[in-house]
């Protein structure tokens, strides 16, 4: 599972697979924050590979990944 922190026009959200749209947020680090735990609770429940991909200015960098 990849679930991806983005930034446009300054707003930053959170776009996970298992949700229908994407999640706003104040701030990046907030944003960050909520990935990150969705990212590790989904890994703990499932086993399966889950990393956090961060979207901004253009550039993706896949940031922080749980696996086996």
């Amino acid at each position: 599972m990849v679930i991806t922190v983005k930034c446009n026009a300054e707003r930053w959200s959170v776009l996970d697979p298992a949700a229908a749209v994407p999640e706003p947020f104040a701030s990046g680090a907030a944003a960050f924050d909520a990935a990150i735990a969705r990212a590790s609770d989904h890994h703990r429940r499932t086993g399966q590979d889950s990393t956090v991909r961060v979207e901004a200015l253009g550039n993706t960098v896949d940031a922080v990944q749980f696996s086996r």
